[in-house]
């Protein structure tokens, strides 16, 4: 029996709301091109290990959040180190050339610094490859430096491509140790293969359509974005928008569901409905089908809103027919004037048609929302809060089915926004800068204030029974981050982030 040419892993941490796309579509490119492949999801192991008790420790622990967490629980830790093991003793026996480890953020770092320290302790033979997101994010030149003597490769960008050269042999293609030049044509790719995830173990994180559980998988259609939002780090790992073809993008879904059942897909693209023409020639492919074979194909991902102006009397009818369901729109503002300095390229006025459109055609969404943009007045912020009251009709009719509202505003080095430094903000020398940052344009937006606005907006969706994705995981990361700016500022006399601040303006 020939030797298995790769092992694909999924690290923790990752939300354990859907399988990790990465291993599953770098599996099924190189199946398609005659090499040997396994994906592995060692992150839905530790839901699986600690769902009944300790998962928010144990999740907590391999994201780095809370110092000092183990030596306070010597048994979780034990169970970790254990879990840990099981990892590399499956590795070790699956004995692949190749072990490539998923750093899908920096919250996978942990679990691959303890992943490659093990194999490094074993006697073995196959290679260590990096890849992923979480190998460029804050301080990766520093990150790669630590744990270089431990790995053989490290792939930054897609890696479709040079992996397929690495396993030739071909270990001087670009991007091999360096950054791959971005793929421009996506429909030449082999397809993902979900063939090794129990896809049961996963939770959605919307509800299917009649409320049972069901398997989704990702499916890519699309690469970078047509927008240059100013907070977004999209354009920075992808420079040009690629997209897949309709065609082979209907194949995909029509086969996956004709082979293993599966009718609900996830899109990981940035947005869905970037390429009009294509978006529509899917829409229409997938409603034939739908019309034809009575799948009932749905499918979800990130979306924009799009001025009406710009859409065809065809667009919220293909929609609703092909499958789609609980699109995330990217919303962020209820201001004209944050919109527009965020690079949106929307308005209030273009939300309120497009999800009075989803409304009459029974498309269901989310919100995503970003609070404290360094340009946002206590009026711009108000023009945020009107949203939830103007919209709670769409969330009581089921149109609207939550909103996220995260954690407030982070400026990172890969957003355009971190250009204006000096200019729009300023960071403190704080534990973390991404967060901990003064608006120099907007008198007294600070860490602080910023915080006010997010605990105001969750009040609010609270009294209009707005459902609030992660809210409980989100409070949790303000609370952490509090505490950390609570030590950075020691000796100032500041409110309490339990304390509720004073809503009398809302009433």
């Amino acid at each position: 029996m020939s030797r298995l040419d790769i092992v694909i892993c999924s690290l923790p941490f990752i939300e354990y709301y859907l399988p990790p796309a990465a291993p599953a579509v770098l599996k099924g490119h190189l199946e398609s091109r005659g090499f040997t492949a396994k994906s592995i999801d060692f992150n839905i192991t530790v839901k699986n290990k600690f769902e009944n008790n300790n998962l928010p420790e144990a999740s907590a622990f391999f994201q780095k959040r809370y110092e000092g967490l183990l030596a306070k629980n010597p048994k979780l830790q034990k169970e970790i180190d254990q879990l840990i093991d099981s990892w590399v003793d499956q590795l070790l026996k699956l004995n692949p050339k190749v072990i490539a480890l998923s750093v899908f953020s920096v919250d996978s770092r942990v679990a691959c610094e303890l992943i490659i320290e093990r194999l490094s302790k074993k006697k073995h033979n196959s290679k260590i490859l990096l890849g992923g997101m979480g190998i460029l994010e804050d301080g990766a030149e520093t990150w790669l430096e630590t744990v270089l003597d431990h790995i053989d490769y490290y792939i930054i960008g897609e890696g479709e491509l040079a992996l397929e050269n690495l396993l030739r042999g071909n270990t001087n293609f670009k991007g091999i140790n360096g950054r791959v030049d971005q793929i421009t044509d996506l429909s030449s790719l082999g397809t993902a293969t979900y063939d090794d995830y129990d896809l049961t173990s996963y939770e959605t994180f919307y509800k299917s359509k009649d409320n049972f559980k069901k398997k989704v998988v990702m499916i890519t259609g699309s690469r970078g974005c047509v927008r240059d939002c100013t907070f977004c780090d999209i354009n920075t790992h992808w420079p040009k928008f690629t997209w897949r073809s309709s065609k082979s993008l209907i194949q995909e879904i029509s086969r996956t569901y004709e082979t293993h059942g599966i009718r609900d897909f996830y899109f990981t693209d940035s947005l869905i409905n970037g390429n009009l023409k294509v978006y529509m020639q899917m829409v229409e492919g997938l409603a034939q089908y739908n019309y034809k074979t009575n799948a009932n194909i749905t499918w979800g991902g990130q979306y924009i809103v799009r001025k009406d102006k710009n859409l065809s009397k065809e667009y919220f009818p293909l929609t609703r027919d092909s499958g789609a369901y609980n699109l995330a729109l990217g919303v962020e503002s209820g201001s004209d004037k944050v919109l527009a300095d965020m690079r949106k390229g929307i308005t209030r006025e273009d939300l309120d048609i497009f999800i009075e459109n989803f409304d009459k055609h029974e498309i269901t969404c989310m919100y995503y929302m970003l609070l404290g943009y360094p340009t946002e007045t206590e009026e711009d912020f108000q023009r945020t809060i009107d949203v939830f009251y103007d919209h709670q009709k769409y969330v009581a009719s089921g149109t609207i089915s939550g909103t996220t509202l995260n954690t407030t505003m982070a400026i990172h080095k890969e957003q355009p926004l971190h250009t204006e430094e000096g200019k729009l903000f300023v960071k403190d020398k704080s534990l973390d800068s991404n967060w901990g940052w003064t608006s120099l344009v907007v008198p007294g937006l600070d860490w602080e204030e910023r915080v006010r606005r997010r605990l105001v907006a969750q009040d609010v969706c609270d009294m209009l029974k707005w459902p609030t994705i992660s809210s409980d995981r989100e409070m949790a990361q303000l609370n952490a981050r509090h505490t950390e700016y609570l030590k950075w500022k020691s000796g100032s006399k500041l409110q309490n982030i339990e304390m509720r601040p004073d809503q009398s303006h809302l009433s």
